[in-house]
């Protein structure tokens, strides 16, 4: 594995831990989201996003920068392009040979700069991810970043759910009957067990005072009564 590929695994395995017992946000690892200023499609190296909705407010980036250098002023610039394009409202460039003094001048409050040394990236253990399991997908891994159970008729069933840092897909993992599966962007699924869950993947346009917001991909667990939860989202 590249060296620049396996930093951007590791600090998504690390923002995925941190934010862990953080229920509201949902962390994607390299993430592509249509910019508000651009119009074109920006790479983030791993986006912390609000999961029940589109509360820009409480956006983050990662931008993981595996520089031969101390990262300078100059990158730090063009962070803050990206996270005005994007809507952030805060930042961290994670680097791996430090900063400048006039970086972190410039950094200020809203972003923030961590470093990550040379023996962490070496000793990333991938053994929290899986294969994608798209055909289509071939070199994307699936980071687990969210664990929960569903209590229903005095029995607990557990789940987990992830995304590909290829193809961005949902993935789902029912413990009970073992199942794992991914979604496209407009599907529909039912595990094995008893009772079934069914899980469906659709996408939505969001709109304030009648403007295009940019739409999301909803991951939803479905109830025999017909209601449902809203259980993961991924902005496009």
């Amino acid at each position: 594995m590249q060296q620049w590929r396996a930093l951007e695994r590791l600090v998504a395995l690390l923002t995925a831990v941190e934010y862990q017992d953080n229920l509201l946000f949902t962390v994607i690892p390299n993430a592509r989201i249509k910019g508000h200023l651009s119009g074109y499609k920006r790479q983030i190296d791993v986006l912390v996003d609000y999961r029940y909705g589109t509360d820009i407010e409480r956006r983050i980036i990662f931008d993981a920068k595996d520089k031969k250098r101390p990262i300078d002023v100059k990158e730090v610039e063009a962070f803050e392009g990206l996270m005005r394009d994007v809507q952030a409202k805060r930042g961290f460039l994670v680097c791996t040979n430090g900063h400048t003094k006039a970086a972190l001048n410039r950094a200020q409050d809203h972003i923030g700069i961590r470093l990550i040394m040379q023996e962490d990236i070496e000793s990333l253990n991938l053994s929290q991810w899986v294969e994608c399991m798209s055909e289509t997908c071939k070199f994307g891994l699936v980071l687990w970043d969210y664990y929960f159970y569903i209590q229903t008729g005095g029995m607990i069933a557990m789940h987990a759910v992830g995304k590909c840092d290829g193809c961005g897909k949902f993935h789902v993992w029912c413990w009970d009957c073992g199942e794992q599966v991914h979604l496209e962007k407009e599907d529909h699924w039912q595990c094995l067990c008893e009772p079934t869950w069914s899980w469906l993947s659709s996408s939505k346009t969001h709109e304030t005072l009648g403007e295009p917001l940019g739409k999301s991909i909803y991951l939803l667990l479905l109830h025999q009564d017909t209601s449902y939860n809203i259980i993961d989202r991924r902005p496009l």
